[in-house]
């Protein structure tokens, strides 16, 4: 009946408004912008009417039963608030100030003409112009939606915000929400420099979170929106027990606590955060001490973060000191696709995997082309992370490739790191002969040419050898192993000798030194921190251990090597004993 009655009327106002725009004798002008305008007859109880805001509509007196109203906007026309209504004499429909309006002198109601499950915030009064106070507009336009959801559009502009937007209505535990399937779209992040047509939702009063999911709740989207949380709130998206939900093309920024936090819901078991997605969302950390995203759970109960993936993505501290871009906590199985965890202040760590309340995770995490300047793992004698896995780690920016057994993968530049005991390294390893070469407890890519075997990232320390210690690096040469560039130390005096001899690698540490001397070299009297270029002859491709020794006279200090953080191309022994460090220096073949 409804739908029949619209198209009726609508076809009636188009013939009129047509018919308003010629003048002739004996029909009435049409009516001017402000004033009401008289009905068109369309039968007995049927009319037309043109109003500029929302108060005339409130205020106008229809004559008929039943009429079409063109609202030309809400505060002022063409303000993106208007639309069309139709007008109901006999109408009981709840009024919410947009969708359904009460006549103020009939009591009937005006009912707004729109797409089933969708709703515009300028509908609902909100301004976006980043002064007036949108709160009370933005909740109501997102309350307006059934228990089925639906879509809520934010035009470009600044929407200003007192109070935290809710989605949803689940406390993440026994209470699972009413409404699911709501999606806040905006018309864009601001990411470029067109920043005018974006959509901005900016704090302006001090407030812990700007907009909360809160569930269990399913099927939301979040995309084209910029939280500006303008140094008052403390979270810009807070994330509670979502499942199948999508964030994409949205910025955060201004917070002075976290960005963005995702945390699964307490008891029941099965309340957590699964099949989610995030698309190009940038969290960016302007104040000291804050993270930019944070993925936790519920341990005691069971609930986690996990099946969820991340494209595009960046999470910056920016300048920040003392912050944190990416914490993950009682995580499970997320994969990032080309997502960058970025740092400029030492400081400040791109990623934390943190096991402190939560033992054997996160867990199963993994970093596809992905860079991250700089990681901290958070582990106790009882707490303890599982392996993470990288597959194209970058280093082209001076990333800190990872160090921990745990966390293991592979570089942009094809190395290995950390996985020593998996037997993939071993394939293509051949020996003399053609056969398969047993390398016995570690394996090594096969490098060639001049290859580091210190990570750049690490903090040197100096090993002293006089007193009989000695250092050892493995390497493995893929063609003839020539030499070598040490970086050594006298002391300040030129004085003492250091030896490198070079065995062939057989099996284990011990019982590689058990075997012959291939080949040495000396430094002698060498001037301090000074770098010394070993020659080795006769030495084809495969594993070699070069141990290093030193002495120096009775009444001198000593000599020293020094080691850096560890590398993915070399292990490093210190009397016979593996260290977590790099040699400070290259191994040379040719």
């Amino acid at each position: 009946m409804k739908k029949a009655l619209l198209a009726l009327l609508t076809l009636g106002t188009i013939i009129t408004l047509l018919l308003c725009g010629c003048s002739s004798e004996g029909k009435e002008p049409a009516a001017t912008e402000g004033q009401t305008q008289k009905p068109t007859e369309q039968g007995a109880n049927t009319g037309s009417y043109v109003v500029s805001t929302m108060s005339e509509l409130r205020a106008l007196e229809p004559r008929e039963s039943s009429a079409l109203v063109v609202l030309k906007g809400y505060h002022s026309a063409n303000d993106g608030g208007g639309g069309t209504f139709y007008y109901d004499a006999a109408s009981e429909l709840e009024p919410d100030g947009a969708l359904v309006i009460k006549c103020e002198s009939t009591g009937g109601r005006f009912v707004r003409d729109r797409e089933e499950n969708y709703v515009n915030v300028k509908w609902f009064g909100a301004k976006g112009d980043g002064k007036t106070d949108d709160t009370a507009a933005l909740q109501a336009a997102i309350s307006s939606l059934g228990t089925g959801g639906g879509t809520v559009s934010l035009p470009g502009g600044n929407y200003a915000i007192s109070a935290p937007l809710t989605i949803g209505d689940g406390d993440s535990g026994e209470k699972v929400s009413s409404t699911h399937g709501v999606k806040l779209i905006g018309m864009g992040g601001g990411f470029s420099h067109n920043v005018a047509a974006a959509t901005t939702i900016k704090a302006t009063a001090e407030i812990d979170n700007m907009l909360v999911l809160r569930g269990r709740i399913s099927d939301c989207e979040i995309g084209g929106i910029y939280f500006n949380a303008n140094n008052k709130a403390k979270t810009c998206l807070s994330l509670n027990s979502f499942s199948g939900c999508y964030f994409h093309n949205v910025k955060a920024m201004g917070f002075t606590d976290i960005g963005i936090k995702a945390i699964a819901g307490t008891a029941p078991t099965g309340n957590y955060n699964i099949y989610n997605r995030f698309e190009s969302v940038n969290v960016t950390c302007l104040s000291d001490k804050t993270t930019g995203i944070l993925f936790d759970g519920h341990y005691g109960d069971h609930n986690d973060t996990w099946l969820t993936v991340l494209s595009d993505c960046r999470f910056d501290t920016a300048q920040s000191e003392n912050s944190v871009a990416a914490h993950f906590k009682f995580v499970d199985s997320i994969s990032f696709y080309r997502c960058h965890f970025n740092t400029y202040k030492e400081s400040s760590t791109g990623a934390v995997f943190d096991a402190l309340d939560n033992h054997n995770f996160p867990c199963g995490m993994a970093f596809h082309d992905c860079s991250m300047t700089s990681h901290d793992v958070w582990e106790d004698s009882t707490h303890t992370i599982r392996k993470q896995y990288f597959y194209g780690f970058g280093t082209y920016d001076n990333e800190q490739i990872p160090t921990h057994p745990k966390l293991i993968g592979m570089t942009d530049m094809g190395d290995f790191f950390n996985i020593d005991a998996i037997d993939l390294l071993l394939s293509g390893n051949k020996g003399e002969d053609g056969t398969e070469e047993d390398n016995g407890e570690f394996t090594l890519p096969a490098k060639s040419g001049r290859v580091d075997t210190d990570n750049s990232t690490g903090a040197s320390e100096h090993h002293n050898l006089k007193n009989g210690d000695k250092l050892a690096v493995l390497v493995n040469a893929k063609n003839k192993l020539v030499g070598g560039s040490f970086y050594l130390s006298s002391y300040d005096n030129s004085i003492g000798t250091i030896k490198f001899d070079v065995y062939k690698w057989d099996t284990d540490y011990a019982t590689t030194v058990a075997g012959e001397i291939l080949a040495s070299d000396t430094a002698l009297n060498f001037k301090d921190n000074s770098q010394f270029e070993a020659k080795f002859d006769g030495l084809s491709s495969g594993y070699y251990l070069i141990v290093i020794s030193g002495t120096a006279p009775d009444d001198d200090f000593g000599v020293a090597v020094w080691t850096r953080g560890k590398s993915m191309t070399s292990v490093t022994f210190k009397n016979g004993n593996r260290i977590e460090a790099g040699l400070r220096g290259q191994f040379i073949t040719e």
